[in-house]
């Protein structure tokens, strides 16, 4: 594996940290040019993918710390410390990124769901290309296995699985899927619901769902970032993925959901009908 690039007396060069670099390079060329389509303001798109990704990058350090606090305590040094006390939560990091989108998009009254969609794409590819960076780190690895995928990482005596390979593979699919199906989900019959126009929200309830079956699925060939009360808490937030995803899938399709306003008003409406009918 290749953990550093150069090493220059006391000063060395992570690959990781060079492949994050240029991930943050093609999701904001993949968000600009998708905005540039649809002729939103390029240099408030920008700026808006800038932040979030500040802002996901300080949450999924924070809800990392939170939830291993025995291992960082009160001590600052650890919370900042990437080289000794490295650890990030993917998950946290995402959600803190996509409210932040999603509430600067609905201020600026853009589509809020669309620009998800379009910021869905962009993540799918940095992801696909972080994961490539964390194989050549080394961090990250699965379990112990014997199957031929396993690899032997530097500091390691038996091959493990190399789930960091698994990650980029599934994104790198994801991405030419949210690519090919942006043009195409509009026309879906099913998704549509009898109505002229389908909305926006596709790209991203889908990616909720298909990847939270995948880390469901892989959650059993990794050790767990978060244990929380001896639970494996990868495997719940899958869980809420998939569940979330499922939601809004259904709730953007234009079907009402269970137990809200706009069901109840539905059914109201219904009775009505049949009442002057009969």
């Amino acid at each position: 594996m290749f953990p550093e690039l150069f090493t220059v007396g006391s000063f060395s060069l992570r690959t990781l940290t060079v492949v994050i670099l240029v991930a943050f390079f093609f999701g904001a060329f993949v968000l600009w040019r998708k905005s540039r389509e649809e002729h939103y303001p390029e240099d408030q798109v920008f700026d808006m993918f800038l932040v979030s990704s500040l802002l996901g990058a300080i949450g999924s350090r924070v809800g990392y710390i939170l939830f291993n606090f025995d291992q960082f305590g009160f001590s600052p040094l650890k919370w900042v410390d990437m080289l000794s006390n490295a650890g990030f939560n993917g998950s946290i990091g995402m959600f803190f990124a996509g409210a932040y989108i999603f509430k600067y998009a609905k201020r600026k009254k853009w589509d809020s769901f669309e620009m998800l969609d379009f910021w869905m794409i962009a993540i799918s590819l940095m992801l696909a290309i972080v994961y490539i960076g964390q194989f050549l780190d080394g961090s990250g690895v699965g379990y112990p296995t014997t199957l031929p995928v396993g690899v032997t990482f530097p500091g390691l005596f038996e091959p493990v699985h190399p789930v960091q390979l698994y990650h980029a593979l599934f994104f790198v699919g994801l991405y030419i899927y949210l690519s090919r199906v942006e043009l195409e989900y509009r026309n879906f019959q099913w998704y549509r619901s009898g109505k002229k126009s389908a909305q926006t929200g596709f790209l991203l309830s889908t990616s909720l769902v298909t990847g939270g079956i995948f880390f469901f699925i892989l959650s059993f060939l990794k050790p767990a970032s978060i244990i929380l009360f001896g639970t494996n808490m990868d495997q719940v937030l899958a869980l809420i993925f998939v569940i979330s995803g499922s939601l809004l899938l259904y709730h953007r399709s234009g079907r009402p959901l269970p137990f809200t306003r706009e069901k109840k008003k539905q059914k109201k409406l219904a009775q009505r009908l049949k009442q002057q009918s009969s």
